[in-house]
């Protein structure tokens, strides 16, 4: 009888008595290419790293061509460019910066801009002029602090006006005189303030605050809001004039004439530091904000609030009457409400050529607003999420938006001390640290600023704040060469903000109080108190081409498991489309689908797929139009909302494969083809990369002597002794990195040299518990000039020791048929081994089998 086997690649699904004839135990070195196995070829060497223990990270594809960033786990490097238009290669071995004992997760780019991602911070890279500029997490907030500046004193000019009673020695005035100068100073109020507005000057207290606005007209940073106010901060405060009398008796006949004074003011800033170098092709602009002044008066209540009493003097025989009214508008707590209740900011001046700004200079703010009109000014829409570290576990970039997930938080250390300093400063240098206090779902919090500051004036605005609304209280400490100061301060939550504020009721300027402890003792500052937190399901998702600005509408809670991996489809599925998922998101509970949203919505919905838990670690590989992922059962693609298992994990006890490999003199391809371990060992933390031109899954590790590859298409797997310790994979690339630090282009494949290759089949039973006498074994095989060796192995237990049946070696050309006759007892199972060093034109396709069943007659007599 004959029979054909067609080679199926390796599969270990089954157990060895029940193995399909054809399934393969070992295949090292052979593609299956249209039903042939072919030797694979060499890749390409690219280079070879610099740096002995780095491995290559990440190419970022820019202008000039592609940079290969690589790490050795102390820093970054700028390892090679390979140039545009002529694709050679230039060393080139920069470091970037160091890593200082973080760890890279990943690393990502989105135009010029690389961004690494570390498990604590992510840090980012700008490629401009045939360099890279390191930015680092964020830019150090810029230290401005505001102040008032006095431009004018305006007065509302009071006429001599007569009583409308007689007073006799008086105290207070009648009603209907109140009435009049109530009236009086309510005109003069609005008029003042209109002349104020005019003039683009402030009379009452104000909020102020600026925010960095990069190239694309986003904004980080919104800094703290201050209070700017006057030394009497309601204005105008007060009406004094003096009483005409009688004869010099005690008989008021009137009031002389007078004025209402009101003090104007504009704003101006003092820059501390300004350390925006590197990100000066990133921030176009500091833009400053304002509220409007509050609405301290009631027109519809003019009386109240106002009071006049008359005082009476007597020096050197001489009797002086004066009128005074204490104004006091609205109760001072409400006042502070109003302020405290501030919802919008507005922009009045943008500084554009910060860059020629100078520390420790006074600027004057060039306001072109009028305070009445600032409603119609750009507000400012705070976003409090760019002040804290983050790093991630996961990050992918997808249509131009950087997304992280998985984060580790730190929370803002607090603004430095020189914000909140409005007064006019000094010489005095002094030390400070600012301790935050905060109530979290976490328990309790504390963060710690500290720092130097100079010019300070102890002069701090009446108006403090932390940007987070769980925060409780402040501490703010200052040591100088000859005091200690100390202050604290209760916050409250805002109502239209993620902060806390303290507001101090006099809406004067704050000044610490002395501490009891003596100037000469050291500053110790405490250190911050769970101020780190992780957010195992939580997915960031940046602005478009932008990925500094992580708006919070674009934050996404998914699932109540740890997100392990995000993937997309890298083939449209019609032009400009997607489909109804553009992006995967892989948990711990399943996998989800996200559903594309409209204009500013990046993603509308979310959809449960699968509940099928996917550990970290294991690879999800993002093809063409599907994506491959591994979990403990096995590999399975996602196609849509369609989830399928390709390849399972649930291999069978192997087959001894010791004693059927002797005449295998290459000693890798011996280890590759010896190896027994199973994919539900290798193939979780395995490094995977995808090759797109063979339709080949690569599984790599560095601990075993072979790599595992898979030909989507057939499920063929077989191994190479190409061994790698990391891959680099997206859609233009598949590189490799070997134990040598050299770097291969697995695209492309150089056929020059002959190629050690193996096949061991499994234990193949023509017919199931019978025994078989082979004798003919044809291998249909075409080759040139190679020594290759063909050998026939038969037993009788399909996991136990075979023997050997027959063996060949053919020096020289192969036309298509390489023939063993077997002599021999018969066997129960047969396995064949073909190996030897293959020339490139080497095809293996099938193997002939001329076989004799016999049945033996066991019955007892």
């Amino acid at each position: 009888m004959k029979s054909s086997i067609i080679f199926n690649g390796m599969n270990r699904q089954a157990s060895p008595e029940i193995a399909k004839p054809g399934d393969c135990s070992a295949i090292i070195n052979l593609r299956n290419q249209s039903g042939h196995l072919v030797p694979v070829g060499k890749p390409e060497l690219l280079y070879t790293l610099s740096q002995k223990g780095s491995r290559l990270l990440y190419v970022h594809t820019c202008y000039d061509g592609e940079h290969h960033i690589t790490t050795d786990d102390l820093a970054i490097y700028y390892e090679a460019l390979v140039y545009k238009e002529t694709e050679k290669i230039a060393p080139q071995s920069k470091e970037l910066f160091a890593l200082n004992g973080q760890k890279v997760i990943g690393v990502q780019s989105i135009g010029n801009t690389l961004i690494v991602i570390c498990a604590e911070n992510t840090y980012y890279l700008l490629y401009k002029e045939s360099r890279y500029i390191f930015l680092g997490e964020r830019p150090e907030i810029p230290e401005i602090s505001f102040s008032i500046h006095p431009m004018k004193t305006d007065a509302y000019h009071l006429e001599e006006h007569n009583f409308h009673d007689v007073y006799v020695n008086p105290k207070r005035l009648e009603l209907v005189d109140a009435d009049y100068y109530s009236l009086e100073y309510y005109n003069a109020f609005f008029e003042l303030q209109d002349r104020a507005w005019e003039r683009h000057y402030f009379i009452q207290p104000i909020l102020v605050r600026y925010a960095i606005t990069l190239y694309d007209g986003s904004r980080i940073y919104s800094s703290v809001p201050v209070m700017l106010s006057q030394p009497d901060p309601i204005q105008p405060y007060k009406v004094e004039l003096r009483i005409n009398n009688s004869n010099g008796n005690n008989v008021c006949i009137g009031t002389h004439a007078g004025d209402i004074v009101v003090n104007n003011y504009c704003i101006r800033y003092f820059i501390h530091k300004m350390n925006l170098e590197n990100w000066k092709d990133i921030v176009r602009s500091i833009d400053i904000f304002v509220t409007p002044e509050a609405t301290i008066f009631e027109p519809d209540a003019k009386r109240e609030g106002f009071v006049f009493d008359i005082e009476r003097t007597e020096a050197n025989e001489t009797v002086t009457f004066s009128l005074k009214g204490e104004i006091t508008f609205l109760d001072r707590e409400e006042v502070k409400k109003r302020y405290l209740q501030s919802p919008l900011f507005y922009k009045i001046t943008s500084i554009e050529n910060w860059d020629e700004l100078k520390d420790g200079q006074w600027y004057d703010i060039e306001n072109k607003v009028r305070t009445d009109l600032l409603v119609h000014e750009e507000p400012l829409s705070p976003d409090n999420t760019t002040l804290l570290s983050t790093g991630a576990q996961i990050s992918y970039v997808h249509n131009q938006r950087l997304h992280l997930a998985n984060l580790n938080k730190k929370l803002f250390t607090g603004f430095p001390l020189s914000l909140f300093d409005t007064g006019e400063k000094g010489t005095e240098s002094v030390l400070a640290y600012i301790s935050t206090y905060l109530k979290t779902e976490r328990g309790e919090s504390m963060v710690v600023w500290y720092g130097e500051l100079e010019n300070f004036s102890n002069q701090l605005s009446p108006f403090l704040s932390y940007p987070d609304s769980n925060a409780y209280k402040m501490e703010i400490v200052v040591k100088s060469p000859t005091a200690r100061y100390k202050g604290s301060f209760l916050l409250t939550p805002s109502e239209y903000e993620n902060r806390s504020d303290y507001l101090d009721v006099s809406l004067s300027s704050i000044t610490l109080p002395n501490d009891s402890v003596d100037a000469s003792t050291p500053l110790q500052v405490p250190k911050p108190v769970n101020d780190v937190y992780t957010q195992e399901n939580i997915l960031r998702v940046s602005k478009v081409d932008n990925p500094f600005i992580f708006p919070a509408e674009q934050t996404y809670s998914v699932s109540n498991g740890a997100i392990t991996g995000i993937a997309s489809i890298t083939t449209a599925l019609s032009e400009g489309q997607f489909g109804e998922f553009p992006l995967y998101l892989f948990t711990e509970e399943g996998i989800w689908a996200l559903q594309n949203g409209t204009e500013s919505v990046c993603y509308s919905a979310q959809h449960q797929l699968s509940r099928e838990p996917i550990a970290k670690g294991y690879p999800i590989i993002p093809l063409e139009d599907t994506i491959a992922f591994a979990t403990p059962k096995g590999l399975s693609i996602l196609q849509g909302a369609t989830v399928q298992q390709i390849l399972s994990f649930d291999e069978m006890p192997y087959e001894n494969n010791k004693y059927v490999l002797n005449q295998i003199s290459a000693s890798n391809v011996l280890k590759a083809a010896y190896d027994l371990t199973p994919l539900s060992e290798f193939i979780p933390q395995s490094m995977v990369a995808y090759n797109p031109i063979e339709k080949e899954l690569i599984f790599g590790h560095s601990k075993f002597p072979y790599t595992i590859v898979l030909h989507l298409p057939t499920l063929y797997m077989y191994r190479t002794t190409q061994v790698y310790t990391s891959f680099l994979y997206d859609s233009t690339h598949l590189l490799g990195q070997d134990i040598q630090n050299g770097i291969y282009n697995l695209q492309k494949e150089n056929h020059d040299t002959p190629t050690q290759v193996a096949l061991l089949t499994r234990p193949i039973s023509l017919q199931s518990g019978s025994y078989q006498r082979w004798k003919e074994l044809t291998l249909r095989v075409a080759a040139q000039g190679q020594i290759l060796y063909l050998s026939l192995w038969g037993g009788n237990e399909a996991e136990n020791l075979f023997n050997l049946v027959g063996l060949l070696s053919s020096a020289g050309n192969v036309p298509g048929r390489l023939t063993l006759q077997a002599i021999g007892p018969a066997y129960k199972f047969y396995r064949i081994v073909f190996s030897g060093e293959a020339s490139t034109d080497l095809h293996l396709w099938a193997a002939d089998v001329l076989v004799e069943f016999i049945n033996y007659n066991n019955r007892l007599r």
